[in-house]
């Protein structure tokens, strides 16, 4: 990933709660750097969670869009701030200043408009829920679903809050006092037990990809093949695959974690690659 990428963060305000605001900054950090930065919806209407401490704090541009039609009309508010929000992706492909664009919305209305911005050799991210349908899914070259890791990222403070909490109950002398029933449950998943972690495509279906098409491609004489290349090619096949969505923080420890496969790491320098391949 690029870090010098400069990215259009452009947000449905009206499709996307601002409960994600915290994953939807870190995850584009990763991408690049935010130049233009606009919230989209009608902030009159008192249906949006976002706020004007939210917009200040992430350095938020609100982007008013009133209803043009009767009020009876329940989706005319929001055809208005999708189409501002169009109208400003193109004006902004258009000035030349960006590299990317990021989306952020659970809407397929955005389908087109991430597949043109595409055409114009854009990088193009969509961020949204699970309930995103496929066809805004696979026009972005990378789809990141807020919910599942806004869910993985709670359980993981959870689980450090829960750590810390008993380290010093252990330093007490009246812990014995306290039934251990009352003590908060370790409800967060390790790594290696997070095989229940919602995903998108289940783990059975991708490892089957792989041992019959990929690797096939890919593996040298002795079946091995490089980590990189995989995850490059179901990045490309899937653009809302991440480790992540499985319970893992990092693709090797997805395959470590899966008898299917054999992993083994190749230092050269300072640098770690890892190679796999499938059991006999």
């Amino acid at each position: 990933m690029n870090q010098d990428k400069r990215i259009a963060l452009l947000i449905d305000a009206e499709n996307v709660s601002n409960k994600y605001k915290k994953t939807i900054m870190n995850e584009l950090a990763k991408y690049g750097t935010t130049t233009y930065r606009r919230i989209y919806g009608d902030f009159t209407s008192g249906t949006i969670s976002w706020t004007s401490d939210d917009m200040l704090k992430n350095s938020l541009t609100p982007i008013q869009q009133y209803s043009n039609t009767s009020q009876k009309n329940k989706n005319a508010g929001k055809n208005s701030s999708d189409i501002t929000l169009v109208i400003d992706a193109m004006d902004i492909l258009y000035s030349g200043n960006v590299d990317g664009f990021c989306i952020v919305s659970s809407d397929s209305d955005f389908t087109k408009l991430a597949s043109r911005l595409r055409e114009a050799g854009k990088l193009v991210i969509g961020m949204g829920e699970e309930k995103t349908p496929l066809a805004f899914r696979k026009s972005c070259e990378k789809f990141i679903l807020l919910d599942v890791l806004t869910k993985e990222n709670d359980k993981k403070a959870l689980k450090t809050t829960d750590k810390a909490d008993k380290a010093k109950k252990q330093t007490q002398k009246n812990k014995t006092s306290e039934p251990a029933a009352k003590e908060k449950p370790d409800i967060a998943q390790t790594e290696e037990t997070a095989h229940e972690a919602p995903a998108v495509m289940p783990w059975e279906n991708i490892a089957a990809l792989i041992k019959t098409e990929i690797l096939p491609e890919l593996a040298d004489e002795d079946g091995w093949a490089g980590l990189a290349d995989i995850g490059n090619r179901l990045y490309k096949l899937y653009s809302d695959f991440d480790s992540r969505n499985y319970g893992y923080s990092k693709l090797s420890n997805l395959f470590k974690s899966n008898d299917e496969f054999e992993v083994k790491s190749q230092k050269q320098g300072s640098i770690v690659n890892y190679l796999i391949r499938e059991k006999e």
